[in-house]
Order: structure tokens, then C-alpha cells, then sequence
């Protein structure tokens, strides 16, 4: 009896203050630390004590900013940890856009960053840019935007954007970053999902450059308004056609399925997402799966602090690009690794056929 009143008064004098000290070590380094869900058993496990989802998912705050620092500090520091960023990446390009309130000052807008490797990098990528949105899940919420390409061993170079929100404006003043090293010319295409906003913004800024959908994109929306699963299949068989002929047979099958879809596809424009109608040189960058790798990676990320948030980047980046350097070409120079292994693999298919 006295077990049970002494348990339930430690039930009210553990607030969500209190257990987040308690679970704060949890959050320690690049990890993402215990779910919600997961602090109620651990707190019932460990220390018999019952909590709601509530005061688990506040305790989670806690703990974060205990382990992490301080959502609002975070955006203090930046300014300066940028700068010293670029003063020991030499050719980084990182800015940050601010607007003035009267009642709270200087508010963040905009951040950008493109390291020096990566700037570097696009100038030997196929010219195909993939850019994508992702929201962030941190206090201040917001969203983490990408342009990402991709080299001939298939490895990714990324440039990042935080901003308050996605719309029009966002886009404008993310591709106006890209503009300084990404020229605006005929053989450069962009590919991202069908969003509005993005599409004005290219026109605006890159004129010039082709712009195509994201065929995987695409795919989940046939999938969505149209309850067929197979239609997703088909769609994606007549996106990758590089003949005419093949074009329109797998065509007529969709309108076979279902004249609707092929309305709707009709409707989008063939050269923003069929290959064999596209006017630009895509090459094999059909989904963008570059983007939504680069998004897995930053899945746990995207709830920290801004600051750790954009640290965790630049270690990421910093690793990559140290690693590629101890990737060499084999003897005959004509092919990378990756490629001279999806040769390899294609010729052992073929031999024992």
C-alpha cells in the first residue's frame, strides 16, 4: 500500500521537465533519440511511472533541447557558424535572408548552402538538377529544400535550402542561388513532382532550361485518383520508352484500362514526362530517387535544431566527398566502378541467357 501511494506521488511531481533530464543522455549525438511511444515504456519500465502521450511528446522537447540546445539559440548562432564555415571551405556558398518585425527584429526567411566540392562537382554532372521539398519537423517547423546531381559513378551532389515555407517566392530565391554557379542554358533540365510554385519559379529564373516531371511522383498520383496499380506500372513502362512505336503501344494499354488516365496524362503534356516526346537530354535520371535518397538520409535530422541540423549536413557531405576521393578508375579509364560493375552484371545476364 505504501509502495503504490509513494509511486503515485512521484506520478505528479514528474513532469515533462523532469523526465526530460532524465532521458536527455537518449539524444546524444546524430541520433533521433527514444519516440513517444517508446518514453511511456521506458518510464514504466525503469521507474514504474505512468505518463500520457502528451507528456511524453513534451518531454521529448525537453530532452531535445537539453541534448541539442535551444531551438531559438540555434538560429542566433547561425549566422556566425556559417561564416566561419565558408572561411575554412574555400568556394562555399552559403547565405542567409532575414526581414525586419518591429516587435522581435531581424527574422529569419531564407538560409542557403552549396559547399565548395559540390559547386565544384556540377561542373563534370550530367546537366539533370533534381530539386525536391521536404518539411522539417523541429519546433519552428518550415522546410528543407534540394538540388542535387548526379556524377557517372552515380554519386549524389547536393546543395540545400532551409526556409519558413514552400511557395512561389521560396522557389525563386532558391534557384537565384543556383543560378551563380548553374548557368541558365538549353542542355540544363530540371526534375521535380508537379508543383505549381516550382514551375513558375523556373520559368522565371531559368528560362532557358528544360523542366520535366518526376516520374515517381507521377506514379503515386496515377496510383492515388485512380485505384489501379498496374496503371502505375504502365505509366512508368511508357515514361522510359526511348521509340515512338513503344510510346504509343503502351499508351493505347492505358487507355485500354482506363481512358480517363490517359486523359489525364494527355492533359499534363507528353514532353513534361515521356521520355521519347522530351525535347531535352534527361538521360536515365527518369524518378527522382536522388532527391528522396538525400531525404532518407536527413529523415532523423530534419527535427533538430537548425544549426545541428545543417551541421549534420556538412559532416555528412564532408564524409562522402573524402570517401570519393579514394575512389579511382580502372585501368582503361573509360569507365567509373559503379558503371563498369552494372556492365559486368548486364554481361553475365546476357551470357547466361
Amino acid at each position: 500500500m505504501t509502495n503504490k501511494i509513494y509511486n503515485a506521488g512521484y506520478e505528479e511531481h514528474a513532469t515533462h521537465t523532469v523526465i526530460g533530464e532524465i532521458i536527455k543522455t537518449r539524444f546524444a549525438g546524430q541520433g533521433s533519440g527514444p519516440r513517444p511511444n517508446e518514453i511511456i515504456q521506458l518510464m514504466l519500465g525503469d521507474h514504474d511511472v505512468r505518463i500520457s502521450y502528451w507528456k511524453a511528446w513534451r518531454s521529448r522537447e525537453v530532452a531535445l533541447d537539453y541534448a541539442k540546445g535551444s531551438c531559438a539559440t540555434s538560429y542566433t548562432m547561425l549566422p556566425d557558424y556559417l561564416q566561419r564555415l565558408v572561411l575554412a571551405n574555400p568556394g562555399t556558398l552559403a547565405e542567409i535572408h532575414t526581414i525586419y518585425d518591429a516587435g522581435v527584429g531581424h527574422r529569419f526567411k531564407y538560409m542557403f548552402l552549396a559547399l565548395g566540392a559540390s559547386i565544384d562537382g556540377f561542373k563534370h554532372m550530367r546537366n539533370v538538377i533534381i530539386i525536391d521539398g521536404a518539411h522539417l519537423k523541429g519546433k519552428y517547423a518550415g522546410c528543407l529544400l534540394t538540388a542535387s546531381a548526379q556524377d557517372c559513378n552515380y554519386q549524389v551532389f547536393p546543395t540545400v535550402g532551409i526556409v519558413d515555407g514552400e511557395n512561389g517566392n521560396v522557389w525563386e530565391w532558391f534557384l537565384k542561388m543556383l543560378l551563380q554557379f548553374i548557368p541558365n542554358e538549353d542542355n540544363v533540365v530540371f526534375v521535380s513532382d508537379r508543383h505549381s510554385s516550382i514551375y513558375n519559379a523556373i520559368s522565371k529564373v531559368y528560362p532557358e532550361a528544360k523542366h520535366c516531371a518526376c516520374i515517381l511522383h507521377l506514379k503515386c498520383n496515377i496510383q492515388t485518383y485512380f485505384k489501379n496499380k498496374h496503371l502505375g506500372y504502365l505509366v512508368g513502362k511508357v515514361a522510359r520508352a526511348f521509340q515512338l512505336s513503344e510510346f504509343y503501344t503502351t499508351f493505347n494499354e492505358i487507355k485500354n484500362i482506363n481512358a480517363s488516365c490517359a486523359e489525364y496524362l494527355l492533359d499534363i503534356g507528353l514532353e513534361h514526362w515521356a521520355r521519347s516526346h522530351f525535347s531535352g537530354n534527361r538521360y536515365n535520371l527518369m524518378p527522382s530517387k536522388v532527391a528522396e535518397t538525400w531525404n532518407s538520409i536527413l529523415r532523423n535530422a530534419r527535427e533538430y535544431p537548425i544549426m545541428d541540423l545543417v551541421e549534420y549536413i556538412r559532416s555528412k557531405l564532408m564524409k562522402w566527398f573524402a570517401q570519393r576521393r579514394d575512389v579511382t578508375q580502372y585501368p582503361n579509364g573509360k569507365l567509373t566502378p559503379r558503371v563498369k560493375g552494372i556492365v559486368e552484371e548486364n554481361f553475365k545476364e546476357e551470357t547466361f541467357v
